[in-house]
């Protein structure tokens, strides 16, 4: 579902026909003729400063957050976990519905995929995150002691899938 790696991406884009491309949001789309199957190459974490990793994942993705959360934390491939968490990472809107969701579902997920999508998610280090990627935790929808909370609670969540289980 997801790719990370630039070797990886660079092998499959060449055997890729290249459909569409976006050159304001850095957005290029591809079929891969041999297996049917739709991808996306984006920089989800782009700035007019920088553009951030580059993630290649195929389309469309689930439109439930449910789902894309158990079919990438239950999968061997950890990047996987790293590139929904450095999707999911431009969305702090999104991390109260995030954290409640793996609150629910923490032993159901893959150890190691959990902790690599919390680490790429930034919730815990998510002023310096925000810095990177210029979001204003002044805008008004969410407070910093709302987003102190969500690192908290992460950081529990990180906990118990290490100890229990």
């Amino acid at each position: 579902m997801y790719i990370v790696n630039q070797e990886r991406q660079a092998s499959l884009i060449r055997e890729m026909t290249q459909l569409r491309k976006d050159s304001k949001s850095w957005e290029v789309y591809y079929h891969h003729p041999s297996t049917n199957v739709m991808w996306k190459s984006y920089f989800p974490q782009a700035t007019n400063d920088m553009r951030g990793p580059k993630i290649l994942r195929t389309e469309p993705v689930p439109h439930s957050l449910k789902k894309r959360l158990w079919n990438c934390l239950n999968e061997p491939n950890p990047e996987n976990a790293i590139g929904l968490g450095i999707e999911l990472s431009t969305q702090p809107h999104r991390w109260q519905q995030i954290i409640v969701l793996l609150e629910q579902n923490y032993s159901t997920y893959n150890r190691k995929q959990l902790s690599h999508f919390i680490e790429h998610l930034g919730v815990e280090q998510y002023k310096s995150l925000f810095k990177d990627i210029g979001y204003c935790i002044d805008d008004g929808s969410i407070s910093e002691k709302a987003f102190c909370q969500l690192a908290r609670r992460s950081r529990i969540i990180r906990f118990k899938r290490f100890w229990m289980l």
